[in-house]
């Protein structure tokens, strides 16, 4: 479960924070998934955590913009939304006590 704290960066903001190129990040893809960084349809998601692993930004906390009130409910969103799928998901699997009759 990612911090709720801890500021995420999309592609484009991770490459203007760190001063790379958006072709650098592709390139390390790899590396960056490793670290933390999730990749998905909806766009690339990286922790700054994982920028601080690589030594692509400075570790100090004082560089460590602070998460708007919108990235941390966005975040929690997204956690909430994860767990109504596992939910679902479970739902959807036969038990003992619900499970279809033969005839």
């Amino acid at each position: 479960m990612m911090n709720l704290n801890e500021r995420v960066y999309s592609l484009r903001q991770a490459a203007d924070l760190t001063g790379f190129s958006q072709g650098k990040f592709r390139y390390n893809k790899d590396k960056l998934v490793a670290a933390g960084a999730t990749v998905s349809d909806e766009g690339w998601r990286i922790p700054h955590t994982t920028l601080q692993m690589l030594g692509w930004v400075d570790p100090s906390p004082s560089n460590v913009p602070a998460p708007s009130a919108l990235e941390i409910a966005e975040a929690r969103v997204r956690e909430l939304e994860a767990e109504v799928a596992a939910l679902r998901e479970e739902l959807s699997q036969p038990t003992g006590l619900f499970r279809r009759r033969r005839r």
